[in-house]
């Protein structure tokens, strides 16, 4: 007999087919609660088919919902406990003499939950922002033990931190320059840095952001953004609400930064213990200190002052300020001030690019609106090269000039003017306009164009132009300002000069040239070394005169044919 006799009904009744010759035997079981005819029964006991046997569910556990919300208040999570019913089930061995049923429990979980169980769970546990009713939905129709997201809060927008936009350079790390044809010259290492009034930092504002909403609608401030300090030290200013840091004199650039803090100074002076190969050449836009020597081959260019404390052989010496060398000065090129001339014709050429740039922009706005009125399309580039081509084929040859000069003359400029003498490089030289969307980088070019000009004008406002030094053989002086030979003199040494020049000691050799008033303690030589004296300023002096020294003042010339004292030339006499 299969136990397909025997069925269990919803109630719990079991049914007996009654039609059985065995003896049936029930065992019951502790967790479960067997009543045969409404008694219930503890051990095993014989029924027949008349009997009622009733099997209840033994003890259950009730299910939970539990509510948990993350850190950040952001999401809230359900995660249920399914409830435990222990039901009765009948297992059922046959045999020709007697039927056993043994009643087993069987645990079955149930998730009895609604979903408005799920809410007020959520409402009990303080979430009352971001419920997503579609997550309770799922989660009735696909229970699980697993911890599920059901709340979403709005997370705040942090804001946007200062920070500080550097336009200069601050790294001094000795890079050799990189020439034109694409050779590197080790010997040459420009410093960095920077004109008066150059922008050296701007401060880029932060934003403080927005706030979010906890799912327990309470507000989530955003974290404080960063904010920046600018410093002003020495040689700089702060500027636009102490939003901006500008220089006030020219010279080498420095930043410290300090947590928030941006420390920014300008030194004037660039000292340098001595100026050989390991040194490399020094250009500098400020005033240059050498402790030492500048050595053989070497070279100083200064848009300062430049002050060498020790000997000068075989140098080239360039400063728009003044020089002064401490101790000798043999076989050397030294020029101070005299940069100015240059700084002139610099200004000149830049005058006209800028003026050639107004006319451009304007022009090539009048053409562009022409066009727009006929309905033609035109390129903006191609307008821009066509007017450059035929009205303005000069600009690029200036542009030109002011590069060759640049290597020429090998005077100091700041990274901005290189920069910006690059620019119109690839512009004029390279059909770069070609390129230009917008009448706008026209405009800003044209504005780089008079910025730079401006700042020609103030370098050129602070020159001197001064030299002193004490002694110098088979060199070659100029000066905008006055010449002082403090020591033995020059031999063999030529000085030009726009000012004074003043000689403690001999004068052998060589020509002075000056606009001002000569005064030498001794000229030429016993033996006649020729010697020329040009003023055309106030006079002449000198103590003690030589053979075949010519001297001029002004229009009146004088040979010295033999040895004199207290020589005077006057322009007047």
């Amino acid at each position: 007999m299969g136990t397909s006799k025997f069925f269990l009904n919803e109630d719990g009744i079991l049914t007996i087919p009654e039609d059985l010759k065995q003896q049936i035997t029930v065992v019951p079981n502790e967790d479960l609660i067997v009543k045969i005819n409404d008694k219930q029964i503890q051990e095993s006991a014989s029924i027949t088919g008349q009997d009622k046997v009733e099997l209840l569910p033994g003890t259950e556990e009730d299910g939970a919902i539990s509510v948990e919300i993350s850190k950040d208040k952001l999401t809230a999570y359900i995660m249920l406990t399914p409830a435990i019913k222990v039901l009765p089930r009948i297992k059922v061995i046959n045999s020709q003499s007697e039927i056993v049923i043994n009643i087993t429990p069987d645990l079955v979980e149930e998730y009895p939950f609604t979903i408005e169980q799920l809410e007020q769970a959520l409402a009990e546990n303080g979430v009352n922002f971001g419920v997503d009713n579609d997550s309770l939905l799922k989660l009735i129709n696909n229970p699980t033990k697993d911890k599920v997201p059901v709340a979403f809060g709005t997370p705040c927008k942090p804001g946007t931190d200062e920070t500080v936009n550097v336009l200069i350079d601050t790294e001094n790390d000795g890079r050799p320059e990189f020439l034109p044809d694409g050779r590197v010259d080790f010997k040459q290492k420009r410093i960095a840095s920077i004109d008066e009034g150059q922008m050296l930092a701007v401060k880029i504002p932060g934003s403080p952001g927005e706030p979010g909403v906890g799912v327990d609608g309470d507000q989530i401030l955003p974290p404080e953004y960063k904010r920046v300090h600018l410093q002003a030290g020495e040689g700089t200013i702060l500027q636009q609400n102490e939003n901006a840091i500008a220089s006030i004199e020219r010279g080498l650039p420095s930043l410290q930064i300090n947590q928030n803090t941006w420390f920014f100074k300008v030194n004037p002076l660039y000292t340098v213990k001595q100026v050989d190969v390991e040194s490399g050449n020094l250009e500098f836009n400020g005033s240059v200190a050498v402790d030492k020597d500048v050595t053989e081959g070497m070279a100083v260019f200064a848009a300062g002052d430049v002050n060498v404390g020790g000997a000068a052989y075989g140098a080239r010496i360039v400063a728009l300020g003044d020089v002064v060398i401490g101790k000798n000065v043999l076989s050397s090129f030294i020029n101070a001030g005299g940069m100015s001339q240059y700084l002139e014709e610099l200004k000149s050429k830049f005058e006209i690019i800028n003026k050639s740039l107004v006319q451009i922009s304007e022009l090539t706005t009048v053409l562009k609106d022409r066009s727009d009125e006929l309905g033609k399309e035109i390129c903006l580039g191609q307008l821009v090269v066509g007017l450059i081509n035929k009205k303005f084929g000069n600009v690029p040859k200036v542009v030109d000039e002011i590069s060759k000069m640049l290597v020429k003359q090998r005077f100091v400029v700041s990274s901005e003017i290189k920069n910006l003498i690059t620019e119109l490089e690839m512009k004029f030289r390279r059909l770069g306009w070609l390129k230009i969307t917008s009448m706008d980088e026209v405009d800003q070019l044209q504005q780089r164009v008079l910025a730079v000009m401006n700042s020609l004008e103030v370098l050129g406002d602070d020159s001197k132009g001064n030299v002193t030094l004490t002694y110098a053989i088979n060199s070659n002086i100029e000066a905008e300002g006055d010449v002082h030979i403090t020591g033995k003199g020059c031999i063999n040494t030529n000085i030009n000069t726009k000012g004074n020049v003043i000689i403690n000691g001999v004068f052998r050799g060589g020509t002075i040239n000056c606009k001002g008033t000569v005064k030498v303690k001794e000229a030429g030589s016993e033996i006649g070394v020729k010697t020329v004296i040009k003023s055309s300023g106030n006079y002449i002096r000198i103590e003690k005169t030589h053979q075949n020294v010519t001297i001029t003042s002004g229009e009146t010339s004088r040979n010295i044919n033999n040895t004199e004292y207290k020589t005077y030339l006057n322009n007047d006499d």
